[in-house]
C-alpha cells in the first residue's frame, strides 16, 4: 500500500512543478510567444494524459517530432488556400493534404503505441483540441 501512494505522491509532485514552472514562466514574460505556450501544452497534456515521468520521458521527444512534422505539413499547404474563389482541383489538394495528415498520424501512432496505453493514446487527440479551445478563448478575453 506505502508504494502505490509513493508513485501516486511522485506523480502529483511531478506534475504540479511542472504547471507551477509552465505557468511562472508564462506570467513572468520572459521567452518568445511560442516558448509559453508549448511549456503550457507541455504541462496540460502531461496533466491530462497522467503521464509518469518515466513515460513523459519516452512520450515528449516522439510528440515534439510528430508535432514539428504536422506543422511542416501545414505550412506546405498554408498559402495555397488563401484565395477566396477555389476551384475543383483545390478541393482535391485539400484531400490530398488531409491523406497526408492522415498517414503522418498514422506513422506516429505506432511510435506513440510504444510509451501510452491504449486510454493516453485515445485520450491524446481529445487533449490536444482542448488546448486548442483553452488558448483560443484565451486570445479572446484578450481582445
Amino acid at each position: 500500500m506505502k508504494k502505490y501512494s509513493n508513485m501516486y505522491f511522485k506523480k502529483i509532485v511531478s506534475v504540479v512543478l511542472i504547471t507551477l514552472f509552465s505557468f511562472s514562466a508564462f506570467a513572468q514574460g520572459t521567452g518568445s510567444k511560442h516558448d509559453k505556450i508549448e511549456n503550457l501544452k507541455i504541462a496540460f497534456l502531461t496533466k491530462k494524459l497522467n503521464l509518469s515521468n518515466k513515460t513523459a520521458q519516452d512520450f515528449w521527444p516522439i510528440y515534439n517530432e510528430f508535432d514539428h512534422s504536422k506543422q511542416r505539413l501545414f505550412r506546405k499547404y498554408k498559402q495555397q488556400y488563401r484565395e477566396q474563389n477555389l476551384s475543383m482541383q483545390d478541393v482535391e489538394h485539400r484531400m490530398e493534404r488531409e491523406k497526408e495528415f492522415l498517414q503522418l498520424r498514422k506513422k506516429y501512432i505506432n511510435r506513440f503505441a510504444k510509451v501510452l496505453t491504449p486510454v493516453q493514446l485515445t485520450d491524446l487527440k481529445r487533449s490536444e483540441r482542448q488546448f486548442k479551445k483553452l488558448l483560443l478563448k484565451r486570445v479572446q478575453r484578450r481582445k
